[in-house]
């Protein structure tokens, strides 16, 4: 596991609303609210699995399965793409 804090640009419920938007039509899940949740997608090479958790206005991120090919610096650019 991996974890890692985004500062949301926007308001918390607008990123939260983008961030579940964009999985959604991407095929993958998001379940949470302003307080904590979480989220799963695809990549090309397997799933990821990760949740969040709000904490003074940030999004504590943390993944809790990835692909075994792909490394974690590429997960967490990717996921931190969404969330900001």
């Amino acid at each position: 596991m991996s974890s890692f804090t985004i500062t949301p640009k926007d308001s918390l419920e607008a990123t939260l609303d983008r961030v579940k938007t964009t999985i959604s039509n991407k095929g993958g899940q998001f379940s949470g609210d302003t307080n904590n949740g979480q989220f799963s997608g695809k990549t090309p090479v397997g799933a990821v699995k990760g949740k969040y958790v709000v904490k003074n206005g940030n999004l504590e991120i943390t993944i809790t399965d990835k692909p075994l090919l792909a490394p974690m610096s590429i997960i967490e650019d990717k996921i931190r793409n969404y969330f900001a």
